[in-house]
C-alpha cells in the first residue's frame, strides 16, 4: 500500500535519518505540534492521512510505525488484524467531553431515547457511535431489530440527516454540534460517565522491539501529551486550528470547548482502560455484531507507563 498522502511534521527536516511514521486524520493532532512548540523533533515525523482500515493496515505491515487517529472501542472487532499492532498510550477523555449524543431531526416528535423503537437511526458501525446506540438500546429494553439502522460512513451522515432519510443522527465531538446549529436537529440524549471509549496510540510490534525506534516513540509520546495539555488550555488557537483543518466555522469549536468540563489527557495505561474495551466488546457480542471472543488485556503494551507517569 503507497502513502500517497504522506506528510512531514513542519520544523523535522532536519533530522539525522530517523523517521517516524504515523497515521492520522485531515483533524489530527498533528496540526498542533508547531503552535504549541513541540515539532523540533531529533527525527523526521511523516504523517500520513488515512481512514480507520488503511491506518491498521499500515502499521500491522509496518509501513507506518504508530497511529493516534484511533478509539479503543473499534479494535474490540478486528481480530486478526491487530496481531502486530500493540496500545502504547491512553488519551482518556470522559463522555461529557466526547459529546456523544442522539439528535432527532427537525419537527420529529421525539422527546427520549423510547421513541428509537421503529425509527431510523444514523451511526457509524463499529465506532464510539455504535456502541453508544448499543447502550441505549440496552437501557430501553430494546432490541437491534426494534430500529431501522441506517450504517453510513462518517462523511455521509450528515447528508443523509439534512435531506430527512433519518430520524436520528449518533453523534460526537463537533457533529454533535453541527446536527443542532446547521442541520436543525433536537439533541435528546447525551451520554454520560466516565468511559464512551478513549483515544489510544497504536504501534507495530516490531518497530517497539527495535530499541532505536521505540526511544523516538517514547519522546514522541511526551510531545504529544504536551501537545494535548497545551490544546486544553488554548482555546482559541485550537478553534482556529481545526476550523483552518476542516472548513468548519471556529464558533462550532469554541461551543463544543465551552460546553467540555473535564480535561483530555494523554497517561499511562491503568486497568480500567482495560476493563472499560473489554466491557465494550461484551455488549457487541451481546448484540451480535460480532461472535468473536476478545481479550482486551493481549491488545495493551504497558512499557511507556513509567516514562508517561
Amino acid at each position: 500500500m503507497g502513502l500517497a498522502g504522506a506528510l512531514a511534521l513542519p520544523g523535522c527536516a532536519t533530522a539525522k535519518g530517523r523517521r517516524l511514521g504515523i497515521s492520522t486524520t485531515k483533524e489530527g493532532y498533528q496540526n498542533f505540534f508547531e503552535a504549541s512548540g513541540q515539532a523540533d523533533t531529533p527525527y523526521a515525523v511523516n504523517y500520513a492521512i488515512l481512514p480507520f482500515d488503511l491506518s491498521l493496515q499500515a502499521i500491522s505491515s509496518g509501513e507506518l510505525d504508530a497511529g493516534s487517529n484511533f478509539t479503543d472501542i473499534p479494535l474490540t472487532i478486528w481480530g486478526g488484524s491487530l496481531k502486530d499492532c500493540r496500545i502504547i498510550a491512553l488519551i482518556r477523555s470522559d463522555a461529557q467531553a466526547r459529546l456523544l449524543g442522539l439528535v432527532a431531526r427537525g419537527g420529529l416528535a421525539a422527546r427520549s431515547p423510547a421513541d428509537l423503537k421503529g425509527r431510523r437511526v444514523g451511526y457509524l458501525r463499529c465506532s464510539n457511535y455504535h456502541y453508544y446506540l448499543l447502550q441505549l438500546l440496552e437501557q430501553q429494553g430494546l432490541k437491534w431489530n426494534d430500529i431501522v439502522p441506517v450504517s453510513l460512513a462518517r462523511d455521509t451522515l450528515p447528508a443523509a440527516f439534512a435531506s430527512g432519510q433519518l430520524d436520528f443522527w449518533v453523534t460526537q465531538g463537533i457533529e454533535t454540534i453541527l446536527a443542532q446549529r446547521h442541520y436543525g436537529g433536537r439533541l435528546i440524549a447525551q451520554a454520560q460517565g466516565d468511559y464512551a471509549g478513549n483515544g489510544v496510540v497504536i504501534a507495530n510490534r516490531a518497530a517497539l522491539d527495535n530499541a532505536d525506534t521505540a526511544r523516538d516513540l517514547g519522546d514522541y509520546l511526551l510531545r504529544f501529551r504536551n501537545v494535548i495539555d497545551w490544546m486544553e488550555s488554548h482555546d482559541d488557537p485550537w478553534a482556529d486550528i481545526l476550523s483552518k483543518a476542516t472548513g468548519i466555522d471556529r464558533a462550532y469549536y469554541l461551543e463544543w470547548r465551552h460546553l467540555k468540563k473535564n480535561r483530555t489527557r494523554l497517561v499511562p495505561i491503568d486497568n480500567k482502560a482495560i476493563a472499560d474495551q473489554q466491557t465494550a466488546a461484551d455488549l457487541f457480542r451481546r448484540f451480535g455484531v460480532t461472535s468473536m471472543r476478545f481479550d482486551a488485556e493481549q491488545l495493551w503494551d504497558r512499557r511507556f507507563g513509567t516514562l508517561l507517569s
